[in-house]
């Protein structure tokens, strides 16, 4: 198994756990399609820019929240920090494809 797949697997697992099965499915669409994407060649660099759209969108959100509501507890700085590694590995693998 190669580091794309992996890197696909781990972000869909991550999803489904954060998620906790809500969102009326919407999450578990999305991570069932990294998945397969993982073992499907020709959608593994769509997979991983989507990945990258997520995680810049989600990381967007929290550093506005940030903006407007001042300064976070550290547990919500650790997740906007791993947002962003996620999304520049995305970034990287991409331009490795």
């Amino acid at each position: 198994m190669n580091f794309h797949a992996l890197y696909l697997i781990i972000s869909a697992s991550a999803l489904v756990y954060l998620s906790r099965f809500d969102h009326y499915g919407l999450y578990i669409a999305i991570a069932l399609f990294w998945i397969i994407s993982a073992f499907y060649k020709p959608l593994t660099s769509i997979a991983i820019l989507s990945i990258v759209v997520f995680m810049a969108g989600f990381a967007l959100m929290r550093i506005i929240n940030i903006t407007a509501s001042g300064i976070p507890s550290s547990y919500y700085l650790m997740i906007l920090f791993g947002e962003i590694i996620v999304m520049l590995i995305g970034v990287f693998l991409v331009k490795s494809i």
